[in-house]
């Protein structure tokens, strides 16, 4: 029997276009559908913690996240600040229902103007389970009006160098 080098080759080609077109054919559930985490984490939709008190467990228990998160919102325009802690305080105002509407129809209901402005605006809030889970089994300990968790500036450590030469 005489062996052809095409023979291997075309074997495994075919073989992969079977598998192809039986992973097209076959029904599948897609890693990004809805699920209770996405778009916005369920830990958020039911919360009962203000923006404030979310923060302030970000700020305290992922303190790299909102450091980034206060850095790229100050780098936005007032009103752009403002509208983003209107746009929270408007959605924790909601009872878990709305915002589980909220959270399903997010992509559906046109372009928010905000997201526009910022896309990242709600990060801190929406984007992430292992934040917003480190948010919610804390929150409850912070006090819930503490507006001064949104007027972040760093703090540098006491034995930084200054940054201006005296």
């Amino acid at each position: 029997m005489r062996h052809h080098r095409l023979g291997p080759a075309l074997g495994a080609a075919a073989a992969s276009l079977a598998c192809g077109m039986a992973a097209l054919a076959l029904p599948r559930v897609a890693a990004a559908d809805s699920t209770e985490d996405y778009p916005i984490p369920h830990r958020i939709i039911e919360t009962t913690c203000t923006a404030e008190q979310l923060l302030a467990a970000a700020r305290d228990y992922e303190p790299v996240y909102y450091e980034r998160y206060m850095i790229d919102m100050h780098n936005h325009p007032y009103d752009i600040q403002q509208a983003t802690r209107d746009k929270i305080h408007w959605f924790l105002s909601l009872n878990s229902a709305d915002r589980r509407n909220y959270s399903n129809n997010m992509f559906y209901n046109g372009v928010d103007p905000l997201w526009l402005a910022w896309p990242n605006n709600m990060k801190i809030f929406f984007n992430n389970k292992g934040v917003a889970a480190h948010e919610t089994d804390n929150c409850a300990q912070y006090r819930a009006d503490d507006e001064s968790v949104w007027d972040w500036s760093p703090n540098p450590s006491p034995n930084a160098a200054p940054p201006y030469p005296s």
